[in-house]
């Protein structure tokens, strides 16, 4: 047999015995479609054991298998989560909380009880933490709370109770809702946070298979989260595994599933109150006494958006992301003064801005204006979060929030976090010119690895080439210009040089001159009058390629991504970093 075949069928045996043991133990299902994320994550598993071939790893399993077993678990069953994941659920605790309360008063209790049954690496549980402490005083200072995380992965319950997260992950979330819960590191470990003791308080640990649940028989929840893993077992196992919920969940209590995981046709003792939300069919519908209807302020349907920028890509991905029945963009703006007469005339709830634009840029819009003052401004830009310099100033101007823009790769993820600001900023608007940040000013971002940019441009490109260079810092990079024409014009050699000053190195290519490739790792950013037919050939797979909006289309499906030129220095750290 071929030996390249025989290694592929020695790792399709591997995957199918690792499949059925990871699946009787757990009930996950692992089906033909997970295949590739089964050999990639066993193909880890053997670099960190430093084993060159499946047959290898396979003898070494058959000797560990129970501790083996409990490492594969974590590495085929942790699944994709967030901080704040699926909003809709915060938003229905939030307005449901004050009933929530009600009842546990009525049963003479003083602390409710919250169950997160797949808890995995824990940003559940932090966010259900954060939500209450941020509502639950309004409604009842003296009501306290309890969070219970569980999973079967023992890894990820050891994560969620260290309570530990990189800035990239929590800076997702509202800023308001988890300013002041946590403790940045200092020196080498300043990206990351570690939740505070005093919200530590408020949650516990276990690790737990939801098809052998570990609890005593009289431990009930006010509310049980079990969301987006259901999905992973077949039907049997999930009635089981509801029913067995069912069993701890107060006679009042309330079940949430995942959005795409609806109960319905399961013959459960269960009634729908909301979507993938679920009280027992037992639970009567009692209404609340005027004196303690809901104090958590609803949301204005639609809520109006008035958006600003200067990209009319991003400008369409936000109408597409903010669209009815929940918002309504009622205006955009290519600039700050397009922005400024046209607020002459509209109302938004709500501003997303744009900091680098033409004409006038987002800081001195907001100077101007005053606006964000009066309304909440959440910050659309390619500037990442943690630059410091452009970040800190536009907090002193009342901005709410910061969003990253949008790609054609994250505008799932960038969506869901921008809907979550957007209506926070809304409900947290008189607070607006009161806030503060955690992070000091003086903060510095830590330097990104260097690699090799390409800048493929051409005549009518110089201005936005220009602006690009002159908004980033380049140290050590190699830097390569090449220019789609017969000979490199002479008068942009001089226009360059002050801002690549720091620049490793910079080659000057025209058209028919070959261009000089490093060991680094490469970065293509094309502009619209680039070189693109031969672009084809002389770029590689694996090299990073962001085209400018507006490319011809013949290429856009070579792209990694598509961008305005403002996002282009995002882009770059954001490869280099490995994000």
């Amino acid at each position: 047999m071929d030996s390249a075949l025989k290694l592929n069928t020695d790792w399709d045996v591997l995957v199918k015995e690792v499949s059925e043991v990871i699946t009787k133990i757990t009930g996950n299902v692992m089906e033909d479609k997970q295949r590739p994320m089964i050999e990639s994550r066993l193909k880890r598993r053997c670099l960190d054991l430093k084993m060159s071939s499946p047959i290898e790893y396979k003898q070494f399993w058959k000797r560990h298998q129970d501790q083996e077993n409990k490492i594969l678990i974590g590495l085929l069953t942790t699944h994709f989560t967030s901080f704040f994941r699926e909003f809709s659920h915060f938003e229905w605790l939030a307005n449901e909380l004050p009933a929530i309360v009600q009842n546990v008063r009525k049963e003479g209790r003083k602390t409710i009880t919250i169950w997160s049954a797949a808890s995995s690496k824990g940003q559940e549980i932090w966010s259900l933490c954060m939500w209450l402490q941020h509502y639950l005083p309004k409604i009842d200072p003296f009501m306290d709370f309890h969070v219970l995380g569980s999973d079967i992965d023992s890894v990820s319950v050891k994560e969620a109770e260290n309570g530990v997260y990189h800035r990239r992950e929590l800076e997702t979330a509202p800023r308001h809702l988890w300013e002041g819960h946590w403790v940045r590191g200092t020196g080498e470990i300043s990206d990351w946070y570690k939740i505070k003791s005093d919200m530590r308080k408020h949650a516990s640990f276990k690790v737990m298979n939801l098809l052998d649940i570990s609890l005593s028989k009289d431990q009930a929840f006010d509310i049980i989260l079990c969301r987006n893993v259901l999905i992973y077992f077949d039907r049997k196992n999930q009635e089981k595994i509801v029913l067995s919920l069912l069993k701890h969940l107060s006679p009042m209590g309330t079940l949430i599933t995942g959005l795409s995981e609806s109960l319905g046709g399961y013959g459960l003792p269960v009634k729908g109150v909301a979507p993938s939300v679920y009280k027992l069919q037992s639970a009567p519908v009692i209404e609340l006494p005027k004196k303690v209807q809901p104090q958590v302020e609803t949301l204005p349907v639609p809520l109006k958006v008035f958006c600003v920028d200067d990209s009319a890509t991003i400008l369409n991905i936000l109408k597409k992301i903010l669209k009815a029945p929940q918002f309504e963009v009622i205006g955009t703006a290519s600039n700050g003064l397009d922005a400024l007469e046209k607020l002459k005339v509209l109302k938004p709830d709500v501003i997303t801005l744009d900091i680098h634009m033409p004409e006038m840029d987002g800081p001195t819009f907001l100077k101007t204006s005053g606006v964000a003052y009066r309304t909440p401004v959440i910050v659309v830009s390619s500037v990442g979060r943690d630059h410091e310099p452009l970040i800190s100033p536009m907090k002193s101007l009342g901005v709410v929030d910061f969003v990253e823009k949008p790609t054609l790769t994250n505008i799932t993820e960038i969506g869901e976090e921008l809907v979550q600001k957007i209506k926070m900023g809304w409900l947290n608007r008189k607070n607006v010119a009161s806030s503060k940040s955690v992070v000091t000013s003086d903060t510095q971002s830590k330097k990104r690895p260097s690699g090799m940019v390409v800048f493929n441009f051409g005549s009518g490109d110089e201005l936005r080439l220009l602006r690009v260079l002159d908004e980033h810092d380049w140290e050590s990079d190699h830097l390569v210009f090449r220019f789609n024409g017969a000979s490199f014009p002479v008068s942009f050699k001089e226009r360059i040089q002050l801002p690549l000053k720091r620049a490793a190195k910079i080659d000057l290519v025209s058209l028919n001159e070959r261009t000089p490739f490093s060991s680094a790792p490469v970065v293509w950013l094309c502009f619209r009058s680039g070189d693109f037919q031969q672009l084809k050939d002389k770029r590689k797979k694996h090299e990073f390629m962001v085209l400018e909006e507006g490319s011809p289309e013949f290429i856009v499906t070579d792209a990694s991504d598509i961008s305005p030129a403002t996002s282009f220095n995002y882009l770059v750290d954001k490869f280099f970093r490995g994000e």
